[in-house]
């Protein structure tokens, strides 16, 4: 009897290997005959999922974008002030920093190769966090002076700059969970009425 395959779950096996490669190698680095190895597969197997590197690619990026905007959506629809979901979403960010710091050089490689892609990503978490932040003006719990989105990118580009930094060097850090409450703190102060 042929042995039956979960073709979804293949290819997540696939991507945390050629996650795991691409960290090491580099994306440029890395060929398909290495991701067969580390996923254990031969190269013709692997090439039934994904034909080419691209594809793999491309689909390893999807994963890693709709995993931040799931992130940055729950500020916008979850529960409780809007200070408070804005706190959340920091302290989840800052959360991942050491897994995504494994994965950094594919993060940065992809974000210099799929610019389109990632403006895109970025465009869509800046809503989210705007409307987080209006209705927060909206409650008079941020401060109304405040233009929602040039606050959003500032928010963003706060925890951008820190995960860089860290990516570069994450010695210069506390825990994540202390960078998280310094971010906390900053957040309080700029955005009360």
């Amino acid at each position: 009897m042929p042995k039956i395959v979960d073709v979804a779950d293949q290819r997540r096996v696939i991507r945390r290997a050629a996650q795991s490669v691409f960290a090491q190698r580099g994306v440029r680095g890395t060929g398909l005959a290495h991701v067969a190895e580390a996923a254990g597969m031969g190269r013709s197997s692997l090439y039934h999922y994904y034909p080419d590197k691209e594809s793999l690619v491309r689909d390893l990026l999807a994963e890693l974008l709709a995993e931040e905007e799931a992130v940055f959506a729950a500020v916008a629809h979850g529960e409780g002030s809007s200070v408070q979901r804005i706190e959340r979403l920091i302290r989840a960010l800052m959360g991942l920093l050491e897994p995504w710091s494994a994965i950094g050089r594919v993060v940065l490689e992809l974000r210099a190769s799929e610019t389109r892609r990632f403006r895109g990503l970025f465009k869509r978490i800046r809503h989210h966090l705007t409307a987080a932040i209006a209705d927060g003006q909206e409650r008079r719990e941020i401060d109304l002076s405040l233009a929602p989105s040039l606050t959003a990118s500032t928010l963003i580009g706060a925890v951008e700059g820190v995960f860089l930094q860290y990516l570069v060097d994450p010695r210069a850090f506390p825990a994540p969970s202390g960078i998280a409450d310094e971010l906390v703190r900053s957040v309080h102060k700029m955005l009360r009425p």
